[in-house]
């Protein structure tokens, strides 16, 4: 077929050996490519049960048929492996000129095995391959090893990088990429650490073949215009994500001081959609996106005034602002920068100090514990300082870093209520109690609880679904999913398909346009739920089974205290009927597990 490379890259850091694996068309035509393609290799690279540190784990960067083709928003790439996070799937997505690069050079994607004796990073040009010294870089933020990268290999190449989280395996380290883009959550980037990895630099100077050239632009044309037109683009192209923050104020599932509450009243003027315009300076979209939904504000205070970020995105809000319940959007963007220089999820990390300050109000922990630092909400000082003690593993940040699941424990039986995490993975900025899907949507996701495969709001708040009830919503987390699965094939960005809406044809009629074959959109919901299944098995593979499938006891069982969703929770019972139907919906047994007809109708033979 059209469009891909047709070849992966495999290198071996143990060894230094560098190789090549030739795709097979009829694999293709089952996983197009992207997570559909990473499932296949991973479950077979991947010893079962095996850590996520051990060299054995397959470290990949993939892209999809239309990357580096006039697709609208074709410039994500896809990191997969296992997550230190979970001890599962752990798929992390990202933007910026990798995905395109490595098509130029010639491969549909990357696959490191192996620990290299001492810090390297991978270079590569079109055909030539180097695992380099990367010793100089080792100890440095990600900002300072990609702009080794681009003065020294190519400004406008495609990079990728971590930090001193990654180097000290950190389970929610991320890998930066074009400065302020990272691959987030579930911790790519501790994975790239273990095997002393710290960036790669692609190049490519070749071009890509697409079946029907005119006949794509004319569609990119159709897109575009389609773009402009829709009313509902308007709001992220003036705001960014940050209008969000209005959104679940609202509707009362922001999360605040680590989801005791669903609103923040203070967020109104300091830290809504109008005072973060107000610091905004610029407007910054991805490669073929004309929505805009990345803002570059600037910092309006000392000590960092003039200091620039992209972003930050609503989940930054969430996490490092309403969570610690801190309504300041320079701490925000201080926040932010700090996290991506040291290499964090901004999520995972406002979860966890959120998490410790509670545990700190309710007499859980004291100052004994936390090297002095009064830790009550609110303190932007003491989290600026967790922040870097926790990327470096020192002192109180040491207990930081194993994240909210492994830190509970550690502090005590009373701590484990207040961990808001599924699978050991922590919430996303939206609090399930305000719209019951979100409880679902958190608790099969194969990642653990995230927002990305599946958006609630979307129907709960802002559309006709009502929030406060789990009937129908098995059906509609399902149907949302598979809408979603469907762009993290190709790989493109799936914001347009939330936001304008770009239907599901155009994506059917581009790939069939790119790889010369048709692709029905019957066709790609097939694939999409195929991999889905693929995943699920990979999970169950591992240990993961129904139990897994939970949300925090605070979500089914305590009230919210205030707001519109005021005396809401999911509830234990109503949970768990919830999940039986979507399972029996996704054809899976009472224990999550796809049944022998599923599996056949499928066509996985595992």
């Amino acid at each position: 077929m059209l469009g891909y490379a047709g070849k992966i890259l495999v290198v071996d850091l143990s060894t230094g050996s560098i190789d090549r694996k030739t795709l097979d068309h009829e694999v293709l035509k089952k996983a197009i490519g992207g997570r559909g393609l990473g499932i296949q290799f991973l479950w077979g690279l991947c010893p079962a049960k095996i850590r996520a540190f051990d060299p054995a784990v397959p470290f990949m960067v993939f892209t999809g048929p239309v990357s580096g083709t006039p697709v609208l928003c074709a410039s994500k790439h896809v990191v997969i492996t296992k997550s230190p996070a979970t001890g599962g799937w752990l798929e992390t997505y990202s933007s910026g000129h990798m995905a395109a690069q490595l098509k130029y050079a010639g491969w549909d994607g990357i696959i490191i095995v192996g620990r290299s004796e001492k810090p390297c990073y991978l270079q590569i040009q079109d055909e030539q391959v180097e695992i380099k010294d990367g010793s100089f870089l080792w100890g440095k933020d990600a900002f300072e090893a990609e702009t080794w990268l681009r003065e020294n290999i190519s400004e406008s190449g495609g990079h990728m990088a971590i930090g001193p989280a990654g180097e000290n395996h950190l389970p929610f380290a991320c890998i930066n990429s074009d400065f302020f883009r990272q691959c987030g959550r579930g911790g790519a980037g501790a994975v790239m650490g273990a095997k002393n990895l710290k960036a790669i630099a692609v190049n490519g100077s070749g071009g890509i073949r697409v079946a029907e050239p005119n006949g794509l632009l004319a569609k990119f044309g159709e897109v575009i215009k389609a773009v402009k037109e829709s009313v509902k683009v308007k709001t992220p192209y003036t705001y960014g994500t940050p209008f969000t923050v209005d959104v679940c104020n609202a509707g009362g599932l922001l999360p605040t001081r680590n989801f005791q509450s669903g609103i923040f009243p203070e967020a109104t003027g300091r830290m809504d959609k109008e005072s973060f315009r107000e610091v905004v300076v610029a407007d910054h979209a991805c490669t073929g996106c004309p929505i805009s939904c990345g803002k570059i504000a600037e910092i309006q205070k000392e000590p960092q005034k003039g200091s620039r970020v992209e972003g930050p995105e609503y989940e930054t809000f969430a996490l490092l602002g309403s969570n610690l319940g801190i309504a300041d959007i320079d701490f925000v963007s201080r926040a932010n920068i700090l996290c991506d220089r040291l290499g964090m999820d901004t999520m995972s990390m406002g979860n966890v100090l959120g998490f410790a300050m509670e545990c700190f109000e309710k007499g859980l922990l004291t100052k004994t514990e936390t090297d002095g630092l009064d830790l009550r909400f609110g303190n932007q000082e003491a989290a600026l300082q967790l922040i870097e003690k926790t990327a470096r593993r020192k002192g109180f940040g040491a207990l930081l870093a194993l994240g909210v699941k492994k830190m509970s424990p550690e502090i005590g039986e009373r701590a484990e209520k207040l961990a808001m995490q599924t699978k050991g993975l922590e919430f996303p900025g939206y609090d399930p109690r305000g719209a019951f899907g979100a409880a679902l949507t958190y608790s099969v996701n194969p990642r653990g609880s995230c927002h990305r495969r599946v958006w609630p709001p979307t129907k709960e708040i802002v559309g006709d679904a009502p929030p406060y009830t789990v009937e129908g919503k098995a059906e509609m987390i399902k149907g949302l999913y598979d809408d979603r699965i469907v762009p993290q094939h190709l790989i493109v960005c799936d914001f347009p398909l939330l936001m304008v809406p770009v239907p599901a044809e155009y994506y059917a009629e581009t790939l069939s346009m790119v790889t010369g074959q048709e692709f029905t959109v019957e066709r790609m919901y097939w694939v999409a739920q195929r991999t889905e299944h693929f995943i699920r098995m990979l999970n169950c593979r591992e240990g993961f089974s129904r139990s897994d499938d939970i949300v925090p006891d605070r979500i089914l069982e305590e009230p919210l205290p205030e707001g519109p969703a005021k005396g809401q929770c999911v509830g234990r019972d109503a949970f768990q009927k919830m999940l039986s139907e979507y399972y029996a919906l996704r054809g899976w047994d009472e224990n999550g597990v796809p049944t022998p007809e599923t599996l056949a109708r499928f066509e996985l033979s595992l």
